[in-house]
């Protein structure tokens, strides 16, 4: 397109659904693209996908963004054909098919190469590691949080319930998981995420609640939430300066935790102590306590919930462990809606940006509470200005928010059911 060449590339997945046709393509600059974080336009069969500046966040595929939208490009995804059109063809569009198969497999080639990197840095087939290896982690990632950069001490002389963060990381910030680990190593695979906190350039921020699944049927299984905290524990340690865990309602053994009824609280330390024992359990707890509670950077804050209701500043927030409502409203609290009118307001999350001393328009993320039923993301929740609700446990696509081009945006992936398809992989490696 004039002065810049893009790739449109097939992009079939991993795991079982990756044989599946018709699959999706994704348009981006190879030269962004491949050497870090950056975004993309994703074209899924039966989509129609026009270059648009109406289009939020489309300015961050094109170097020359101006000369872009002005030729009104779009391709039509028929499901066994691609339809290109281009109006106003004078001013410099050409599509070339490219012969070399390696080009259209980069990408899946690159995201085989993280889950590898994954099993690498977990140490074998993920499944719920024996009691000695996963209470070692355990004890391990506390060590970590007792000095954790970015941690102020509060009153007491513990790492401080605020998390801060430089400019320069990147965050890949990632909303309530509910143990679904294939999503997580979605998230992983996928954008140069991996190598990024490999490199030391990004940060994994984790908002909470990653365990205790969602879907019917499935709320008292408990041994995918103990997977998930011990592919988050063994991430923790690999990358500590690059992996931070927000702590949410769910994560605790508080018997007030239910769902439609389950006592999950009261089901995952029943299903803690018989699996892992009581020092495992006394080590997780401790964990949760030495989490922090929020994040802030120059540009946003990130809690689980919602903002503190109250008169706040950078050292309350500290020392939030001695104000028992605010750890609650970090936590538990929810944004004010018809059916929850005692819900936060506009102005409680002004007053807690005014508190921290942040600019009145900083991004303000939380997850918790879903708005709707099957989404992942709410922009602007409830007509907030720059504040959004990020759920990331959905079962066919994931949201999460990163930074591109100096700019928070979001990103959405395609859930792929990746944990079983892994361990089959190495299952036959080992062959």
């Amino acid at each position: 397109m004039g002065k810049q060449t893009l790739l449109l590339c097939p992009d079939p997945g991993l795991g079982d659904q990756a044989a599946e046709a018709p699959c999706d393509f994704i348009l981006f600059d190879p030269e962004r693209y491949f050497s870090g974080i950056s975004h993309y336009l994703r074209l899924s069969p039966g989509d129609t996908l026009v270059i648009d500046s109406k289009i939020e966040y489309q300015k961050h595929v094109f170097s020359f963004p101006r000369e872009a939208f002005r030729r009104h490009l779009s391709i039509a995804h028929h499901g066994d054909a691609l339809d290109f059109k281009d109006p106003i063809s004078e001013l410099g569009t050409f599509v070339s098919l490219i012969d070399d198969a390696a080009e259209n497999s980069s990408i899946t080639r690159r995201r085989k190469a993280a889950l590898n990197k994954i099993t690498e840095i977990y140490g074998g087939p993920l499944e719920p590691l024996p009691v000695d290896k996963a209470t070692e982690r355990l004890m391990q990632a506390n060590e970590l949080l007792r000095h954790e950069t970015g941690r102020h001490e509060d009153s007491l002389g513990n790492p401080g319930c605020l998390q801060e963060l430089p400019a320069h990381i990147t965050p890949i910030l990632v909303g309530d998981l509910h143990a679904r680990v294939d999503n997580l190593l979605t998230v992983l695979t996928e954008n140069a995420f991996l190598e990024c906190l490999e490199r030391g350039t990004a940060g994994l921020i984790l908002l909470g609640d990653a365990v205790h699944e969602e879907p019917p049927g499935q709320l008292d299984e408990m041994d995918s939430s103990l997977l998930m905290m011990d592919v988050i524990l063994s991430l923790k340690i690999k990358y500590p300066g690059q992996v931070f865990f927000i702590v949410g309602n769910h994560d605790s053994f508080d018997h007030e935790v239910m769902k439609r009824g389950i006592p999950q609280g009261l089901l995952w330390d029943k299903h803690v102590r018989a699996t892992r024992g009581e020092k495992y359990r006394e080590q997780l707890q401790l964990f949760y306590q030495l989490s922090p509670l929020a994040v802030l950077t120059p540009d946003f804050i990130a809690c689980h919930a919602g903002p503190a209701r109250r008169k706040i500043s950078r050292q309350t927030l500290i020392d939030a462990h001695e104000f028992p409502d605010i750890v609650h409203d970090l936590t538990w609290s929810r944004i004010k809606t018809p059916a929850f009118p005692a819900g936060y307001t506009r102005s409680d999350v002004r007053q807690f940006r005014k508190g921290l001393e942040v600019d009145g328009e900083a991004p303000f993320i939380v997850g918790h509470y879903p708005l709707t039923k099957d989404d992942t993301l709410w922009l602007n929740a409830c007509q907030i200005n720059e504040h959004h609700i990020l759920i990331s446990s959905r079962s066919d696509r994931i949201a999460i928010i990163t930074r591109i081009d100096g700019k928070l945006v979001p990103q959405f992936y395609p859930a792929e059911p990746l944990v079983d398809w892994l361990n089959r992989q190495a299952a036959t490696d080992t062959q």
